[in-house]
């Protein structure tokens, strides 16, 4: 595996063969993917340290704007776009399998295909004020915030 920075962001690089782009959720870093490492054996398996996640700034080079799905996605972009992966599948976690669902739209011929683990669906009406708040709060208040938002998760 290497270690590079990439579009701005900290990104893995292991293997060859057909790309692998893994995207994590809220909270996560470029390790939720280590326990299915042996399963992908065989391919270049890409994971990506999102925008404020991880070992990665909150703005990539990409998208030094607001940091929402459309940037994150094209940060993902972007990532691909210097590594020069043109097709690869998409393997995303939770809030990650918005952001590639978001690139299979923007660019469907990069999409090989779409592997999505613990999908969002539009949550309850009486869910809704608090997962925009703390999505505000992730937005706005850093890696403390993150902290936060973890820690009250897990209780």
């Amino acid at each position: 595996m290497t270690t590079h920075i990439v579009a701005g962001l900290t990104v893995e690089v292991e293997g060859e063969g057909a790309a692998i782009v893994c995207v994590h959720g809220l909270g996560g870093s470029s390790n939720t993917w280590t326990p299915v490492m042996a399963a992908l054996q065989g391919h270049r398996i890409v994971r990506i340290d999102l925008p404020g996640s991880g070992r990665s700034p909150a703005r990539s080079s990409a998208d030094p704007g607001e940091l929402n799905i459309a940037s994150m996605a094209d940060a993902v972009q972007a990532v691909c776009r210097e590594l020069d992966i043109t097709r690869a599948t998409f393997l995303g976690h939770s809030m990650g399998t918005i952001v590639c669902q978001h690139i299979a739209t923007q660019r469907p011929a990069l999409v090989a295909g779409l592997a999505l683990f613990g999908p969002l669906v539009c949550p309850p009406d009486a869910g809704r004020a608090g997962i925009l708040a703390r999505a505000d709060k992730a937005a706005t208040g850093g890696a403390a915030a993150m902290q936060d938002i973890a820690d009250a998760i897990v209780g």
